[in-house]
């Protein structure tokens, strides 16, 4: 029975409520491997799996719990550097980097497009870099939104330019410069 519950991938999710409304987190067994920003159906995200064998989904858990402690600790600006763990080995060897790359960036600060394509070794794939940041499974956790265009525009954001640009206000200091309205 060990064997099969070792081959068994358990996803931990829970919704919380925030300032920014509704998020949904889903942990498995290695880390955070996805952030939803607005209302989730959970047993549509079931039905999408129910027929891959070994998929257990489990409400709470302590590696779920923890991140959404982090994510409303950074969310209320007294978390500055996420310690949640991360599960991002469903994606591509490419966007890991991408997101390693702007993961880098500091709290408060923004970078370029351009700038994560330079710093990736190949400055012509800034629209590649952006595709990878738009596919983003665990937002926030990994700061796609402190990345902007080339001359400073917002670029975009799967949250939302709303959300990103209230992201951006919040880690200079000024949340209300953000969102219009709370929870929007």
């Amino acid at each position: 029975m060990a064997g099969k519950r070792e081959s068994v991938l358990i996803v931990n999710h829970l919704s919380l409520k925030s300032r920014l409304g509704d998020i949904w987190l889903a942990t498995s067994q290695r880390g955070l491997f996805w952030v939803n920003l607005g209302p989730l159906d959970v047993e549509a995200v079931k039905s999408l799996y129910e027929k891959t064998p070994g998929i257990v989904f489990e409400k709470g858990g302590q590696h779920v719990e923890h991140a959404a402690r982090e994510l409303l600790l950074y969310l209320e600006g007294k978390l500055r550097r996420f310690s949640v763990k991360l599960d991002l080995r469903s994606s591509t060897p490419f966007s890991r980097k991408v997101w390693r790359v702007a993961s880098k960036i500091p709290y408060g600060q923004v970078r370029s497009y351009a700038w994560v394509a330079e710093k990736l070794g190949d400055p012509n794939a800034a629209r590649a870099v952006g595709g990878a940041l738009g596919r983003n499974p665990v937002p926030i956790f990994i700061p796609c939104h402190r990345v902007l265009d080339s001359h400073g525009g917002l670029g975009g954001f799967g949250g939302g330019l709303p959300l990103k640009r209230w992201l951006l206000a919040l880690e200079s200091g000024q949340p209300s410069l953000g969102l219009g309205t709370e929870g929007a």
